[in-house]
């Protein structure tokens, strides 16, 4: 866990719940940019220290419960600072790539050493590599307002191998408004998914539901 940031720092700076209400109101790729090259630095402090984030635990936990095996690989969407890799890494995988469009967030996570692989690439475009290269992805707080948003889902079940796993979390915010109940509805339709969980989850300690945790087989 990191530090938590001295009192010097924090007055220097916007508080943690400042900075989780620009992340809410965000509008286009170029106010994503500059808030998480702004936030990176004290990222980790911020967001699972002062407001208690605990979405990401989880979802890592409920991906490590339908994977026995922890040899597969694993892409790690919207990596982040490595907080999802951590826990995966705990639960025994080993072969974790991360995937996330700001250079400062991966910068954070590259000096954890958690990943075998970071690459630089934004969710809502086509990715660069192969079809079926892994055996499951993972994204904790990606599928939110202002992030990414439910076309990315097609891009993610072409590069996991057929049989493969996705677990995700899916802000109620975006639920609706974003299509994300209506795609997968029609992947769902189509054979090409399978929900195996499906939870409405606090993701921050203590609060109200707030999101969609979904396991989903490709």
């Amino acid at each position: 866990m990191s530090p938590p940031a001295s009192s010097d720092d924090r007055k220097d700076r916007p508080t943690s719940a400042d900075m989780l209400a620009r992340a809410r109101g965000l509008k286009d790729d170029a106010e994503a940019r500059a808030l998480y090259r702004d936030w990176a630095a004290h990222y980790d402090a911020d967001v699972f220290d002062t407001l208690k984030v605990r979405g990401s635990d989880r979802i890592a936990d409920l991906l490590a419960a339908h994977l026995p095996t922890r040899d597969g690989a694993v892409i790690d969407l919207g990596c982040g600072t490595g907080h999802v890799a951590a826990r995966l890494k705990a639960h025994g995988f080993s072969r974790i790539d991360g995937l996330d469009f700001s250079p400062e967030m991966l910068e954070v996570a590259r000096g954890k050493a958690l990943y075998r692989d970071l690459i630089a690439a934004d969710l809502n475009r086509p990715l660069a590599m192969a079809d079926d290269r892994y055996d499951a992805a993972v994204s904790a707080g990606t599928f939110t307002s202002g992030h990414v948003g439910a076309d990315a889902l097609a891009e993610i079940g072409r590069i996991v191998r057929p049989g493969g796993l996705l677990a995700v979390t899916i802000a109620d915010t975006v639920w609706h408004e974003g299509g994300f109940d209506d795609a997968l509805a029609r992947l769902t339709a189509s054979g090409r998914l399978s929900i195996l969980t499906d939870t409405h989850e606090p993701i921050v300690a203590g609060a109200a539901p707030q999101a969609r945790f979904l396991v989903c087989r490709l």
